[in-house]
């Protein structure tokens, strides 16, 4: 069976994740993604649900916003930016599984926060992989990333149902 090339790359960076989790640093090192992440609309490759599906990118303005929270990071996340408070919030905290705190769901894809949990695993301080539960049944698999250079981020995320298509959204630092 062939695979997209994108899909070679998700492979790639979880055969590596897997590598490199012995090496896994402690919640203080996530300095690289602390600040606010514009989505780059050039970059970005809506592709989750596959060819002729509808791939949607649900506002042109979406953004992250990490910021520091006690021994925690808080992943702030706005539809659109600048807006006075975030459609969302998880905590990154690394090897431990959450519930959704928000009042509104912690996926794009909404549903409700009560049956929805998820778990961080921090690769290294520019790595992070992410997986999201809805009524205890995975439904999405991610990864983030930033740049060496820490100008860029990028989430691919996928589900386990087709894991041969992916969503790569690209973010620039603000």
């Amino acid at each position: 069976m062939k695979y997209p090339v994108a899909f070679a790359k998700v492979a790639a960076i979880l055969v590596c994740a897997v590598n490199l989790s012995a090496h896994a640093q402690s919640p203080a090192d996530l300095s690289p993604f602390i600040g606010t992440w514009k989505i780059n609309l050039d970059k970005t490759h809506m592709g989750r649900n596959g060819p002729g599906a509808p791939n949607v990118l649900r506002s042109t303005s979406f953004s992250f916003v990490f910021v520091p929270d006690g021994k925690s990071v808080r992943m702030e996340v706005y539809s659109t930016y600048p807006q006075p408070s975030p459609n969302r919030i998880t905590r990154v905290i690394t090897d431990e599984v959450l519930r959704c705190e928000s009042n509104e769901s912690c996926l794009t894809a909404g549903g409700d926060p009560k049956e929805q949990t998820y778990a961080w695993h921090m690769i290294d301080s520019h790595m992070l992989s992410r997986v999201f539960w809805i009524k205890d049944k995975i439904y999405d698999y991610s990864t983030v990333c930033v740049s060496t250079d820490g100008k860029t981020m990028t989430l691919i995320s996928w589900s386990p149902d087709t894991p041969q298509y992916q969503n790569i959204q690209v973010f620039d630092k603000q």
